[in-house]
This record gives structure tokens, sequence and C-alpha cells, in this order.
């Protein structure tokens, strides 16, 4: 791990320099390897685009200092929820829910391991904010969207969502939901796979202190 030439100045003082310092880490190379036990259920009507049904995963993370050059020993819990619910009965009109959770447990994870804002499976968490904006020892996410289309045939739709997130982190004191980091945005989908329903879609999300972002994406968002 380096820094570019344009934050070499600032990097001595960064919050990865800081917390491995602290936690005697290497800053040139940090490993986590282990075990993970997961445990889902899945009853949507489809997993690119549902309109009905849920989804549950809960799993559990296990790394260990030494294990394929892990840097140390540490685990964590995490769990993801989804539920879809239709508003109309040809599905035009749609909410969606989603929460989950990642919370160390005990050990000390790796700087980049820590759980953080969109470091879910594809990254799609927390629009409104870049990536890893947020990072903590423990993080609890929760969004809504609205769903419907424009068209019976489904070609053309749109979206408006809202997110929250809360995180923990030991070396400001700062606990789970002390405070909240919420995003807010909406987008627009364009059908390019009638039989699976894929979208194609555009979403733009703003969130505090002027943070934005855009994200063009196959598929929803979860």
């Amino acid at each position: 791990m380096r820094p570019s030439e344009d934050d070499t100045a600032a990097w001595p003082d960064s919050p990865y320099v800081t917390y491995s310092t602290q936690n005697g880490f290497d800053l040139d190379s940090q490993t986590s390897a282990g075990f993970t036990v997961h445990a889902l259920l899945d009853s949507r009507d489809g997993s690119i685009n549902p309109s009905r049904g849920w989804y549950a995963n809960v799993d559990y993370r296990m790394f260990f200092e030494g294990f394929l050059g892990g840097s140390s020993s540490w685990q964590q819990v995490g769990f993801d929820v989804r539920t879809y619910l239709r508003l109309s009965k040809d599905a035009r009109h749609r909410l969606a829910f989603w929460t989950y959770a990642n919370l160390d447990t005990g050990g000390v994870a790796p700087y980049f391991d820590l759980p953080a804002t969109a470091m879910d499976t594809y990254g799609r968490a927390g629009r409104g904010y870049a990536q890893g904006r947020f990072r903590g020892q423990r993080l609890a996410y929760g969004e809504a969207e609205y769903r419907w289309t424009f068209t019976r045939s489904g070609l053309f739709g749109a979206v408006a969502f809202l997110n929250t997130q809360t995180l923990s982190d030991e070396q400001t004191g700062e606990r789970l939901f002390d405070s909240f980091a919420t995003g807010a945005g909406v987008g627009l989908r364009l059908m390019i796979n009638k039989r699976s329903k894929t979208n194609l879609g555009l979403d733009i999300g703003w969130g505090k202190d002027g943070s934005t972002g855009v994200y063009l994406a196959v598929q929803e968002a979860f």
C-alpha cells in the first residue's frame, strides 16, 4: 500500500496509517485469511429484478493470524435481509427494502477489511457516497426504494430511494447509532432483457456535506 504522488504529504496522518500503526500492522501489506459459514433463505420470484418474496443471509467469518499469510486473528458476523412488495397486481408499482450489518466481534481486522460504505458484495449500498467514505468496527445499513414503470411492457421505468448508515469507531469513541449518514436519490430504468427482467439503470444520489454520486449499472441495486 502506497500513496499517490498528490497524497504523499497527507499520508503520515491518514486514517490508514494511524489505524495500522496503533494496531501493529505492516503499512506495506495486510492480509486476511480464514473461513466463513453461511445460512441462506431465498423466496424471491427472481434474483435480478424481484417483485415479491424474501432474501435472508447470515454469515460468520473467522480469520487467523499466520494462516495463508493472515496478518491478524479476528471475527465478524454479518446479516443481509431484503424483501419486496407489490403495490399493484401487475407489479408496475413496487417497494423494496434492504437492511444489513457487518459487526466485528473479536480481534483486530486490517484497515481495509473493516466494515465500510458500499463494501457489500456488488458495491451497491450507500448511493450518494463514495465507496469507503465511512469505515469502522461495526456498520448497520437500511434502504427503501420505490420502483415503477412508465409502460405496461416495463421498457421504461424509474426509482426513488432513501438510505442510511451508522458506524462505530473505537478510535474516535463513536458508537453504533450515535450518528447517521443518510442518502437519497432517483434513477431511470431501461429494460434490456424482457425474459429475465434485466434493467440498465442510471441513478443519481445525494448525501450529507455535499456528497453526490452517479451510478450506471445492470440490474437493480438490491
